[in-house]
């Protein structure tokens, strides 16, 4: 075997090894673009036909991830995010790190911000800092 099909084979080995970290990547870093704009924060069987929204799905992805890297994940989203997408990284964080849940509680009850929250087939706004009380009493809980 010459050293350039070596090489070839050995970068083809690499490639394959390393496809499916790339593909996770990929589908947290897609998962968290979606939750960061999410129109709608919603829980449980939501809509005519009850189906588990979108937002929450994208959430339990980011949830099966290694815990650092979801911890990761929901500080940015709760960074960066909208109104929606802050509930969904409170609710990570909940679960991940309860301590750091409770510091960002306290700075969710200044908050006026609105969001869209839909419980069942009924969508309301609500304040950011009264869904972050329900959050906190376990309402959201996955």
């Amino acid at each position: 075997m010459f050293g350039s099909e070596r090489l070839t084979r050995r970068f083809a080995t690499a490639l394959l090894l390393s496809g499916p970290a790339i593909l996770a990547d990929d589908r947290l870093d897609a998962a968290l673009k979606r939750l960061a704009s999410v129109e709608t924060f919603a829980f449980g069987g939501v809509g005519y036909a009850g189906k588990t929204s979108k937002g929450e799905i994208d959430l339990k992805f980011v949830l099966s991830q290694p815990a650092p890297a979801a911890l990761a994940a929901f500080e940015k989203l709760y960074a960066d995010g909208n109104p929606q997408a802050r509930c969904y990284a409170l609710c990570g964080i909940r679960k991940l790190r309860p301590s750091r849940f409770k510091e960002l509680l306290g700075a969710a009850a200044a908050s006026a911000d609105p969001v869209q929250v839909m419980s069942g087939c009924i969508i309301s706004h609500e304040l950011l800092r009264k869904v972050a009380e329900e959050i906190d009493r376990g309402q959201f809980q996955l």
